[in-house]
């Protein structure tokens, strides 16, 4: 019989010193071996000091092991459990696993906490990206259409294609001439020498609420079928008149034909 320290006793036979001899000499080996052979759940140890075999249940040694002691030579040692012992599974309900489960779940949880802020982040960050994206585009719009309204004769004058564009968005260009307001005052011919001049005196009234460009005005004499006979191109004392500002003019046409009749004086369309 086979003890633990304590003198339990937890086997239950004592096998023949070695199978090997017998299988040598061709004769079988005893029935209470082949039982511990052919036996899945047993277990055979070995007393290191004398070699005495004992047949044993793996479940007495237990997954950590057991101290053990030969009655043949009462040598005491540490013996192991055999490799396939199946390791117990602590409860559910153990200090263990409740520790280690919590701390899985905390780390679990801390990570997906850490990517739900960093995906906050990106889509705050995008966002942002495209809230400044927008408004850029916005400023360019802005200014363009800002510049484009301004100088938007210079630009008709310079492309006249836009011009299109602008009846199309409802703000086609200052004609010339848009918003003043052409009055003769005076006009005549006046003898100087041996000739004779018609003097032409008036003024320009920018009649608007916004700032206008007065353009080069032109008096044209004209006969009783309203042929053109003579005309001259002038300015007026001023290029701008701000809302409610009136310029003066002053022009003359020397030596006007005897069958002129009328005076006609428009504004000038600036040449593209």
């Amino acid at each position: 019989m086979l003890y633990t320290e304590g003198e339990e006793r937890y086997a239950e036979s004592r096998l023949p010193p070695s199978p090997s001899a017998d299988a040598g000499s061709g004769r079988r080996p005893p029935a209470e071996f082949l039982r511990v052979a052919r036996n899945p759940t047993a277990m055979i140890i070995t007393c290191p000091s004398c070699a005495t075999r004992y047949k044993v249940d793996p479940a007495r040694i237990g997954a950590r092991g057991r101290r053990v002691r030969c009655t043949s030579c009462a040598l005491v040692w540490m013996q192991e459990p055999p490799p396939d012992l199946p390791m117990p599974v602590p409860p559910l309900g153990s200090p263990g696993i409740d520790d280690a489960a919590a701390g899985s779940a905390a780390g679990i949880a801390a990570r997906l906490e850490a990517h739900r802020r960093a995906a906050e982040r990106d889509a705050r960050s995008r966002r942002r990206g495209r809230a400044a994206g927008w408004l850029f585009l916005a400023l360019v719009v802005g200014t363009v259409f800002a510049v484009g309204a301004v100088a938007r004769d210079e630009v008709v004058r310079v492309w006249p294609r836009a011009e299109r564009i602008y009846a199309l968005l409802g703000a086609a260009p200052v004609q010339p001439g848009q918003g003043l307001r052409i009055r003769v005052l005076q006009h005549g011919d006046v003898a100087e020498g041996a000739g004779a001049a018609f003097v032409v005196r008036g003024e320009v009234t920018n009649t608007s609420g916004q700032a206008r460009d007065v353009p080069k005005l032109r008096a044209t004499l004209r006969s009783a079928d309203a042929t053109e006979l003579a005309s001259v191109t002038f300015s007026a004392a001023q290029a701008r008149l701000l809302p409610g500002e009136t310029a003066p003019f002053l022009t003359r046409i020397d030596r006007p034909p005897p069958e002129a009749v009328a005076i006609d004086i428009h504004f000038v369309e600036p040449r593209r």
